[in-house]
């Protein structure tokens, strides 16, 4: 009894000093509850039998889609589950297969807390058009534009393009501007999911989303400014790139971004990759010189042969003539050869579409092609166009946001592109037409 009661007063002793500490046991490890919150979904790579919706959520959830061809989703089905896990920034794309041609579908977004499952959000009712059959010649509507600055929201140009009610929209590079405020340069993988975090809270982008698809090519900004084959950073912000946009990736090359689209026989969208193929802008032009590289050059001309459309537009992020080298005026050689094939194969309505300048412009190329300017959606908007007389330009638009409609329809079974440029407030500034 004593030796007990003297190694409690020790012991007490000691404790009393901090020589010892009691044992404890190691707490539980509690989960912090938060609200569930989404972004999206976004409908990008429509096709005349398949979607891609993409979706984020704040945390680890469960995602998927139920969608049908009647507003109230009276007999919708539902995709399969698709995990949103911190691997990918808590984002995922979703893929619908077995649609319809030409048909126009709804859709509705279920996600649910990974651990709780009565921790739940269902979004809003969308909608999309899926593309006709190859072999179909349908009438056709998008709009398109490009530079959507962070610190320059929020984006009305995008109610003014969903008034329009395009079947898709076009967004032709610097979808964010990773390189400017608000908050830091991107130069981390958090950094540059933070930019496109920003602008994906845009209502207006929001409302857009909810009824019509994307289709979306990167330029310098989603990198940095005039990014080209050699920055550093390009892995990481391509990640970036594909985990916040739906791409529908190309199998045994994980990093190739250009491709194309069909819409039926009206049209086929040829969508380049101007940044992570080309040289340095300050090389000397020649024919080692190149905007493309070697493999996406030999594609494009391959596919322009083959495209059976009465249209053919090519996406290019950067203008053709009369910009500086971080344009195609900067490989002209490269140009040249392009503009070339074009001609001697007898390609007709072919027509580039390019953004990247901040201001709107429509040229008549003396080799025999159209080119269309459009944007920005939201950035410093140019004062000025071109400097000195251009015999090419038929039209410019300096100092607004602008957007492109184009219209691809037939009169008298005759194919006609009409192209538009909108400002932001919806007011038609100019349309020309091809052929």
């Amino acid at each position: 009894m004593r030796n007990r009661r003297w190694t409690f007063l020790v012991t007490f002793a000691f404790l009393a000093m901090g020589v010892i500490t009691p044992a404890v046991a190691p707490p539980k490890t509690a989960r912090v509850a938060q609200e569930l919150s989404v972004v999206g979904p976004i409908v990008g790579e429509v096709t005349e039998d398949g979607a891609l919706l993409w979706v984020r959520a704040n945390q680890e959830a469960i995602a998927h889609i139920e969608y049908g061809t009647d507003a109230e989703l009276t007999t919708a089905r539902f995709t399969d589950q698709v995990p949103l896990t911190s691997e990918r920034d808590f984002t995922a794309t979703v893929q619908l297969d077995g649609l319809m041609p030409r048909t126009r579908y709804f859709y509705r977004l279920h996600v649910r807390d990974a651990q709780d499952p009565s921790r739940a959000f269902i979004g809003p009712v969308g909608q999309f058009v899926t593309a006709p059959g190859e072999d179909e010649w349908v009438p056709v509507t998008f709009a398109y534009s490009g530079d959507a600055g962070q610190a320059y929201q929020p984006f009305r140009l995008f109610d003014a393009v969903r008034l329009a009610q395009p079947d898709f929209f076009l967004f032709l590079g610097d979808t964010i501007y990773a390189d400017q405020g608000p908050g830091p340069v991107a130069k981390t993988l958090e950094q540059y999911r933070q930019k496109y975090l920003e602008n994906r809270r845009d209502a207006a982008f929001e409302r857009l989303a909810r009824e019509a698809s994307f289709v979306v090519i990167w330029d310098d900004h989603e990198i940095a400014n005039n990014a080209n084959r050699t920055h550093p950073r390009l892995p990481v912000a391509r990640r970036a790139f594909l985990e916040y946009w739906p791409i529908r990736q190309s199998e045994g090359d994980d990093a190739r971004l250009y491709r194309s689209f069909r819409w039926g026989r009206a049209l086929e969208l040829f969508l380049l990759d101007c940044r992570q193929y080309r040289s340095p802008q300050a090389e000397r032009d020649g024919p080692s010189k190149t905007m493309l590289g070697a493999e996406q050059k030999a594609w494009l001309k391959a596919a322009l042969l083959a495209s059976p459309a009465s249209f053919k537009f090519i996406a290019t992020t950067v203008p053709l003539k009369y910009h500086t080298r971080d344009s195609w005026e900067g490989y002209r050689t490269e140009r040249q050869e392009l503009l070339e094939f074009i001609r001697a194969h007898g390609l007709s309505n072919v027509i580039f579409l390019s953004a990247d300048v901040h201001y709107a412009a429509v040229l008549r190329h003396v080799e025999g092609v159209v080119e269309i300017i459009a944007g920005p959606i939201a950035q410093f908007p140019s004062p000025v166009a071109f400097v000195g007389r251009r015999p090419e330009v038929e039209f410019t638009a300096t100092g607004m946001y602008t957007y492109a409609l184009v219209r691809v329809s037939r009169e008298g079974g005759v194919p006609r592109a009409e192209i538009s440029i909108f400002n932001a407030a919806g007011k038609r500034l100019h349309t020309t037409r091809v052929p």
